[in-house]
């Protein structure tokens, strides 16, 4: 028998903490900024779903290097990721978006 304490209560509101905060969107825009210093073009889509919220994130030259395809997570329980978009792996994780901001490689802000 089940007891009333074990099943979840109905009128509990869980907590989502996905969505990314206007600092973060902030960051991404003085991203963004810093690239056309280093004359690099810059692009950032924004995807949300339940419990994720994503920024994919891309810069390039004008030359016929390729372009450098990033995606920056944030997950319900607040924490971020930074994930390289080619080979789906997870370069960083942390608590703030400038943590996994710093870890983006040298390849997204310069050509080889």
């Amino acid at each position: 028998m089940e007891n009333s304490s074990d099943a979840d209560p109905d009128n509990l509101v869980r907590l989502d903490l996905s969505s990314f905060t206007k600092s973060d969107l902030q960051r991404i825009t003085a991203l963004g900024e810093k690239l056309k210093l280093l004359y690099r073009w810059f692009r950032a889509e924004r995807t949300t779903r339940p419990g994720l919220d994503q920024y994919f994130i891309y810069s390039g030259d004008r030359t016929k290097t390729p372009y450098a395809a990033y995606r920056v997570e944030r997950y319900r329980d607040g924490e971020y990721r930074l994930c390289n978009q080619k080979t789906d792996e997870c370069l960083a994780t942390g608590r703030t978006i400038q943590q996994v901001l710093a870890s983006l490689p040298d390849e997204f802000f310069y050509s080889k």
